[in-house]
């Protein structure tokens, strides 16, 4: 049968906390009579011993130590058969002294304690206590002393213990109802809080609002939690990826001919037009006899498609040109900026740089490739006369920045990386093979860089983290 933990650490608690009352009143019982007879013996002994120097130097008994002692106590010092001073009351006939005298000395039950010996006897609820203190033969110091019975004492303290174990006992019930609530209330939190876990459902929190270890293992639990959720994402995600990996071979079918279909659109029209430029000039139609002429815009036609035939065989081969355990020096950053700088007076722009020197984890090819598409990128749809390149060093990373005047509509930004991809507002106004950010963006991604170009108020900024090496 299942018993709550709430049932639990009340049961016990309430035999724990009872059976402490129940051993208190016991032992409280038992040793108060003995321990009150004891205490008032090792008062008359301590008077006893303190007075013995004074009454060897002829004080009277009533200026010693003795006379502070209870009223029901008689002092008798006895030598040689007299008495030689007497106080407090007649419990004892000076023709039964000798008699007093050697019974205690008979008697097995007395106690000795050097010159000091006494009995303890109980007769009709009286503590009898003699005492007798040997000076030499034949000279003593007799006490005897009378202690009323605890009985009705120990009645009154058993009513009293009654009493209060009945109080005892509410503020015991209620304080360990209390503690359960205490203890089971953060576990039954617990329990529901692991059960929607197990059925996989991240998406409670749990919160106890404590201070003790509790706070702890709430922290470790969502802690955990938050590593489950991640590591069951990435599990989703490898499952999909080995679903997918299933098609693989039909997928890389699918990705050739697309990219034929993508080559042969993109190639098609500069092909259309210089087949139209070259049959013009050929049948000496309109414009087109002057030959000399038109043969300059037939190369400018030729060089478009050589560089999307570049692009694309770069784009091919980025996975052979990586190389993980090659460092770059940025200076390579400053050299090509330089080389650069003729095309961008061809477009009467001016590249400003500021590069920090150091060694970053990238190939000093796919390093040169990514600079020289962002920055080209730049150049040909500056809405001004600069383009700044910066690099820097910022929380063990290095950031290159690409800044130009512009906007790029925010239906475009999602789109700006992929292939052959170019805004509505963009594709008549520069000629260029749509690869160069496919291109960045696949370098990035075979390191693990993060990549991004987005919007500053005027400004088109394209930032790339790289690790330092």
């Amino acid at each position: 049968m299942k018993i709550s933990i709430l049932i639990k650490t009340f049961l016990m608690l309430l035999i724990s906390f009872s059976l402490v009352l129940l051993l208190n009143m016991y032992i409280s019982y038992q040793r108060f009579s003995p321990l009150y007879i004891e205490k008032n013996i090792e008062s008359v002994k301590s008077s006893i011993l303190l007075s013995i120097a004074d009454i060897n130097n002829n004080v009277e008994l009533s200026n010693t130590e003795l006379n502070s002692l209870s009223s029901e106590t008689s002092f008798i010092h006895y030598q040689d058969g007299n008495i030689l001073e007497e106080i407090g009351p007649d419990f004892i006939e000076e023709s039964e002294l000798l008699g007093f005298v050697i019974s205690i000395f008979d008697d097995e039950s007395t106690i000795k304690e050097d010159n000091l010996m006494y009995t303890v006897v109980l007769n009709d609820d009286i503590y009898e206590i003699n005492y007798i203190y040997t000076f030499e033969t034949s000279h003593y110091l007799i006490i005897s002393t009378r202690i009323q019975s605890l009985q009705n004492i120990d009645l009154v303290l058993n009513e009293i213990n009654v009493t209060q174990s009945i109080f005892m006992a509410v503020a015991i019930i209620i304080l360990s109802i209390l503690i359960s609530l205490n203890m089971s209330m953060p576990l039954k939190k617990i329990n529901t809080y692991a059960k929607s876990i197990s059925r996989l459902d991240f998406s409670k929190t749990l919160h106890l609002k404590r201070r003790d270890e509790f706070r702890d293992l709430n922290r470790s639990l969502n802690e955990m939690t938050f590593n489950l959720k991640k590591t069951y994402g990435k599990l989703n995600e490898a499952n999909k990826k080995l679903a997918s990996d299933i098609d693989y071979e039909k997928q890389q079918e699918e990705k050739k001919k697309q990219l034929i279909m993508t080559i042969s659109h993109e190639i098609k029209t500069p092909l259309a037009v210089m087949k139209g430029m070259i049959e013009a000039m050929i049948d000496g139609i309109g414009r087109y006899k002057d030959k000399d002429k038109y043969l300059k815009e037939l190369l400018i036609q030729i060089s478009s498609i050589e560089n999307i035939t570049q692009d694309l065989t770069y784009s091919l081969r980025l996975e052979d040109k990586m190389k993980l355990d090659v460092s770059t020096h940025t200076s390579v950053i400053l050299n090509h900026l330089e080389q650069m700088d003729l095309f961008a007076q061809q477009h009467m722009i001016k590249i400003k740089k500021q590069i920090a020197l150091t060694h970053i984890n990238l190939s000093e090819e796919l390093l040169v490739i990514l600079v020289s598409n962002l920055v080209k990128n730049a150049i040909l749809y500056s809405e001004s006369k600069i383009v700044q390149v910066d690099g820097s060093i910022e929380n063990n990373k290095y950031v290159l920045t690409i800044n130009n005047k512009g906007h790029i509509p925010d239906e475009a930004l999602d789109k700006i990386f992929d292939s052959f991809y170019r805004p509505s507002h963009q594709k008549n106004k520069v000629n260029g093979s749509g690869l160069g950010l496919s291109i960045v963006k696949q370098i990035c991604e075979l390191y693990h860089y993060t990549y991004k170009i987005f919007n500053d108020n005027d400004t088109v900024i394209a930032k790339i983290e790289i690790d330092l090496k």
